[in-house]
């Protein structure tokens, strides 16, 4: 049996390495200019930006796909490993699915997962992030994508280098025979108001008033 010593230093040393890890992740460093979201024109999506998406030409074959719209442009003249932190805060229905650099990763319920940085962006290239919700009905999904960047170090390891940019993304399917034929000439939507009145942070279930930055404001029902 071992000694009660042996045990209170393996318990230390556990202890050690567990606060010397906890510190080396405090201590990894933000970068938001090597790699930084773009959307398809190649304008930058700013750290910290929200943005919401709810298209009005969904195709439903063979399934909703509702794409976040997202790429990742590599500014420096050297290849960059990196993945893709997904933290999905809300999700009414279906999955979210991120394939970004390679490998695809899909969650069914909130939480959160990261992608492996098997594939990196080419330097000075522009990388679709291929995030994409697919809904099983009307409702919203609201989610936190992060780049994380790596170096490699001894072939095939890699270690997490720094922190990317960081923006929110809701996507939203909703009934477009339920906005009562309102046009809002491409306006996109700034807030949502429950049927009391209160504003929410997503659809909900039930009675939902959406309003849009031309100012205009429309129900919809979310089933």
């Amino acid at each position: 049996m071992k000694s009660l010593k042996t045990l209170l230093l393996a318990g230390l040393s556990l202890m050690a390495f567990t606060t010397v890890y906890a510190q080396e992740e405090e201590e990894v460093e933000t970068d938001l200019t090597t790699l930084q979201f773009v959307d398809a024109n190649g304008n930058v999506v700013a750290d910290g930006s929200t943005l919401i998406i709810n298209p009005t030409d969904v195709e439903d074959a063979p399934e909703v796909e509702i794409k976040s719209g997202l790429y990742v442009k590599n500014t420096t003249e050297e290849p960059v490993y990196a993945s893709a932190y997904v933290n999905i805060k809300s999700m009414d229905n279906g999955r979210l699915q991120c394939c970004f650099p390679g490998s695809c990763y899909a969650k069914m319920e909130v939480g959160d997962f990261t992608t492996k940085p098997e594939i990196p962006v080419a330097a000075g290239k522009t990388r679709s992030f291929e995030a994409e919700w697919f809904p099983e009905g009307y409702g919203s999904c609201t989610t936190d994508f992060q780049i994380k960047i790596f170096e490699e170090k001894f072939a095939p390891t890699k270690v997490l280098k720094a922190n990317g940019p960081k923006v929110t993304v809701t996507f939203i399917y909703s009934d477009p025979a339920s906005i009562n034929g309102v046009s809002n000439d491409g306006a996109k939507p700034v807030a949502f108001y429950n049927a009391n009145g209160q504003q929410i942070n997503n659809l909900q279930k039930g009675l939902n008033f959406i309003k849009y930055s031309n100012g205009k404001t429309v129900k919809t029902v979310i089933k």
